[in-house]
């Protein structure tokens, strides 16, 4: 069964859910159904543990399975959410996806996402075939706009928001443009303008105060060695809600390149995800950074993502943030 955000709760009331595949989400989409499955369960009344697992290699597989070998059977729900990085479904990843349907059961809930696959409708049969009769496949790329406008009015509800007609159908008419600066937007009124009602003024007004930064502007500003900046990027960024995945990510990507240059490695064939970053980081001049910057303080880079991860399967939001702050200027 295919069902988008919008329509999930009813679903999953009805039916009996073991596995959830997210794809083509964005990243508000992808907090919102994790929040439906978690309150569906929390209802239970239930003891509920979260945890987050990210694969970037097969060897990270393990800690999957370590962590299903571990479930107390007779107590605790496992709420197991999945990120898998691999931009293409090959048989490796089809072999620890289906090796993972043995585990499945009430105490584990899988929730997989994959915001890197790329042919994902190539890959739908795969899915269909894998999730039947245990599961089911959230895509909101058939309603996105439909999915957009029920997000706003649901959180615009959720937090008592009083909205003039006009400034209600401004957000509903641009915010598919750039959903995730809509989205900071609705949670910034709640803070900016408590018991106001929200004109199309005041709207206008909060867009002229404000800029709006991406994983670019932070890798640029490293590039450059603007220290400073760098870190008053990384803090706008964090105030803004960006996903730090993609900061990661982007990261991860520009030191593989340092260390491409430097004739020490290939770039991995599943980090061939990263080419959505490489093509505009490319861009920039980093001669002065590959020349700069020795093996030591690479590896130390590297230490670095690898302590993020960990803190990103503990659910360990503020440590993530403070191992970026020091990787935005541990390079010369």
């Amino acid at each position: 069964m295919i069902i988008d955000t919008m329509n999930l709760k009813k679903y999953i009331y009805k039916n009996k859910i073991l596995t959830y595949i997210i794809l083509k989400s964005e990243y508000i989409f992808i907090k919102e159904n994790k929040r439906i499955i978690f309150n569906y369960f929390k209802k239970k009344k239930e003891p509920i543990k979260q945890i987050n697992i990210t694969i970037h290699h097969n060897n990270d597989w393990k800690n999957i399975f370590h962590q299903l070998k571990q479930q107390n059977l007779f107590s605790t729900i496992q709420l197991l959410n999945i990120t898998i990085y691999d931009s293409i479904l090959s048989q490796y990843l089809q072999n620890y996806l289906n090796k993972l349907k043995y585990y499945s059961n009430e105490k584990n809930i899988k929730i997989f996402y994959f915001p890197n696959l790329n042919c994902i409708n190539q890959c739908s049969y795969f899915f269909y075939c894998y999730i039947k009769n245990i599961g089911v496949i959230i895509n909101n790329s058939l309603s996105y706009t439909k999915n957009i406008h029920y997000w706003i009015q649901n959180t615009l509800k959720k937090n008592n928001i009083n909205i003039s007609s006009s400034a209600k159908k401004f957000l509903l008419t641009n915010s598919p443009i750039n959903i995730d600066l809509f989205a900071n937007l609705i949670e910034n009124i709640v803070f900016l303008y408590p018991n106001t009602l929200i004109t199309l003024n005041i709207l206008y007004k909060y867009f002229k105060t404000i800029k709006v930064f991406s994983y670019y502007d932070w890798i640029q500003s490293i590039v450059l060695a603007e220290k400073n900046k760098t870190i008053n990027i990384l803090l706008k960024l964090k105030i803004q809600k960006y996903d730090f995945n993609i900061l990661i990510n982007s990261y991860k990507t520009l030191i593989y390149i340092i260390l491409f240059y430097k004739k020490r490695i290939i770039i991995p064939n599943n980090y061939i995800n990263s080419i959505k970053y490489k093509k505009k980081i490319m861009q920039l001049s980093l001669f002065s950074l590959i020349r700069k910057n020795n093996i030591k303080i690479i590896i130390l880079a590297l230490k670095l993502l690898k302590k993020i991860e960990l803190c990103i399967q503990n659910n360990k939001i503020e440590i993530i943030w403070m191992h970026l702050k020091t990787l935005s200027i541990i390079l010369d």
